[in-house]
C-alpha cells in the first residue's frame, strides 16, 4: 500500500517531528506563538501560563499536569507550554468512514 500523500498526512509528520522534538505526547493541539511575551506564575496547587498578544492583550491559561508536573518542555531555543485555553478544534475525518444517518 502506497504512503498517503497531502496536507493531512504532511500535517501529522510534522506533528510526529515536533513532538518528538519537544519529547513529549501528541495528546493537545499546539499553538505556535514563537514572537509573543510569555510568563508562566506559579500559585499554591496551580500554574498558570500568560501571554501578551501583537495588541498588548494579556491572555491566561491554566497550565496541565501531568503526573503532578506542569506540562512544560524546554529545549535550547523554544519552550511549549501545554495549558487549557479556549480553542476551536478542527476534526480531520476520512470521507470514507462516515455513516449514513440513522
Amino acid at each position: 500500500m502506497a504512503k498517503e500523500k497531502g496536507p493531512v498526512a504532511e500535517f501529522e509528520q510534522a506533528r510526529k517531528k515536533l513532538n518528538t522534538y519537544f519529547g513529549c505526547d501528541s495528546d493537545f493541539f499546539v499553538k505556535p506563538l514563537p514572537e509573543l511575551e510569555w510568563a508562566v506564575r506559579l500559585e499554591e496547587d496551580f500554574a498558570f501560563l500568560s501571554y501578551w498578544t501583537a495588541d498588548e492583550k494579556k491572555v491566561d491559561a491554566v497550565i496541565v499536569k501531568k503526573g503532578g508536573e506542569p506540562m512544560i518542555y524546554r529545549t535550547k531555543e523554544y519552550t511549549m507550554v501545554v495549558a487549557i485555553d479556549c480553542v476551536k478544534i478542527g476534526f480531520i475525518f476520512r470521507n470514507e468512514k462516515k455513516q449514513a444517518k440513522e
